[in-house]
């Protein structure tokens, strides 16, 4: 059987989204997806757990309910992404633009954020801080 391609994972995976048994969810367990564009791409309750997204694009891109647990996302583009309960522990995401994304909910335990963009009151919630 021919590899799939990301694109037909992101096709299969808005089936499953729609409705689970017409679908396949996307499952891209420590796979190398590095300096790919995934802009705007629908990943909500993906599983990309250990994968690698070194450099790519994911510039609004919903990754809500996901899991990226221990995923390399060192210097990735997430601006404007959907982020809510997506589960980033252990994530290195040293360098990664974080501006204007959605981290409501976000499971950071572990997770490097060193040299990344994010906005304060964003980082603030992540840290369980109050603003002063």
């Amino acid at each position: 059987m021919a590899e799939r391609t990301m694109q037909d994972v992101l096709s299969e995976h808005e089936d499953w989204l729609e409705n689970p048994a017409n679908g396949k969810r996307a499952v891209l367990i420590d796979g190398d997806l590095s300096n790919i564009d995934l802009r705007g791409a629908n990943l909500r309750n993906a599983d990309l757990r250990g994968v690698s997204l070194t450099g790519s694009n994911l510039a609004g891109a919903d990754l809500s309910d996901a899991n990226l647990s221990q995923s390399n996302m060192f210097d990735v583009n997430l601006q404007s992404a959907i982020l809510r309960r997506t589960d980033l522990t252990e994530v290195d995401l040293r360098r990664a633009n974080l501006k204007d994304a959605d981290m409501t909910n976000a499971e950071t335990w572990r997770t490097n954020l060193k040299g990344c963009r994010i906005d304060p009151a964003v980082l603030h919630e992540i840290l369980g801080c109050t603003l002063p």
